[in-house]
């Protein structure tokens, strides 16, 4: 009997539509922005109208699942009704037989194969291939000429039927963990790999401790910061674009100070210091060591300056450490 496929047709119908409304209500979330309630955008209006249609096509497969059912028990009771039938004509003939016996004329039972039609059931097995057919076409398979088969512009029978022959791809394999995720859940990859967004995360969040790993990569394709940013907290960003600074810099300066040593960034140096905001120590940006006062010995440039200064009859302030040259006076500084 070849009604014991229709079921698992049906319930692959009713179950590619629930994950359509899961996908459709997850996009209808994740669009943002402040609009009147009297006058909602388009792309709400379509998400809505969508997920109404989505779910009067469940409304219709379930429905259909109740008639085939009731039409499974109609034809797997057949032969017992038919059995029924005989003993009700048979005992019909018996008691016709007795009351004659007796001297009664009885007129002759109606003959049940003559009752209505409603009420005959045919024990040769229903043509199982046909219903769905003849369902899919009066109700599922109207032919649209749009070429569009997935989102909410294009007719429901186009998509459900490409929704049901990708049925095992709705759900997509991360290329990490390898468990499964719906598609808004995951990204794809310049190399096509698909990453989950939480091993897509968790390895940014490495690559900011571990400098082998920058910049990120896959298959040697970069991987752009913006995949991922919108799922990184507020620190979580701010310490990935800190290490991105760290390794990118040409003139890296860490704190002098033994206990801290962490990156100063450029935003936190002037010509000659650097100030950590993390233990509030200086440190001198051309000997990486404390800050000091006056020339730094490492500074090569200003080594020259002081070597041309004294060559040239200039002197340094004792003050604030700066080259100045006398044009009149005395030679007496204050």
């Amino acid at each position: 009997m070849t009604s014991a496929d229709t079921f698992p047709t049906l319930d692959d119908e009713s179950y590619a539509i629930q994950l359509q409304l899961e996908e459709n209500e997850a996009q209808r979330e994740r669009q943002t922005g402040k609009w009147n309630k009297d006058r909602p955008p388009d792309f709400t209006v379509i998400f809505d109208d969508f997920q109404a249609e989505l779910k009067k096509a469940l409304s219709l497969v379930e429905d259909l699942k109740f008639a085939h059912s009731i039409a499974r028990a109609v034809d797997a009771d057949g032969v017992a009704i038919e059995e029924l039938k005989a003993e009700e004509a048979q005992s019909a003939r018996d008691r016709e037989f007795a009351l004659r016996l007796n001297g009664y004329s009885v007129p002759p039972p109606p003959d049940i194969n003559e009752s209505p039609e409603i009420f005959r059931v045919d024990t040769e097995s229903v043509d199982w291939q046909h219903v769905p057919r003849a369902t899919e076409s009066s109700t599922l398979s109207v032919e649209s000429s749009s070429s569009t088969v997935a989102g909410p512009s294009g007719d429901y029978p186009v998509r459900q039927r490409a929704g049901l022959e990708h049925l095992p791809q709705l759900k997509v394999d991360c290329s990490v963990c390898g468990d499964k995720f719906y598609p808004h859940a995951t990204v794809r990859l310049a190399c096509s790999d698909i990453y989950c967004k939480e091993c897509l995360k968790s390895f940014f969040l490495r690559v900011a401790k571990d400098e082998s790993l920058f910049p990120p990569m896959c298959h040697r394709q970069p991987i752009d910061l913006s995949t991922v940013e919108a799922d990184l907290s507020v620190d979580e960003l701010k310490t990935y674009r800190l290490a991105e600074q760290e390794f990118t810099s040409t003139n890296r300066v860490y704190c002098a100070h033994l206990d801290c040593a962490k990156f100063i960034p450029t935003s936190q140096r002037t010509a000659d210091r650097a100030s950590c905001k993390v233990c509030g120590a200086e440190t001198c940006t051309q000997c990486k060591a404390i800050a000091h006062d006056g020339f730094c010995s490492a500074d090569e440039a200003r080594q020259s300056l002081v070597h041309l200064g004294y060559e040239q009859g200039w002197q340094i302030c004792f003050g604030c450490g700066e080259m100045v040259v006398r044009h009149e006076g005395c030679n007496h500084m204050t």
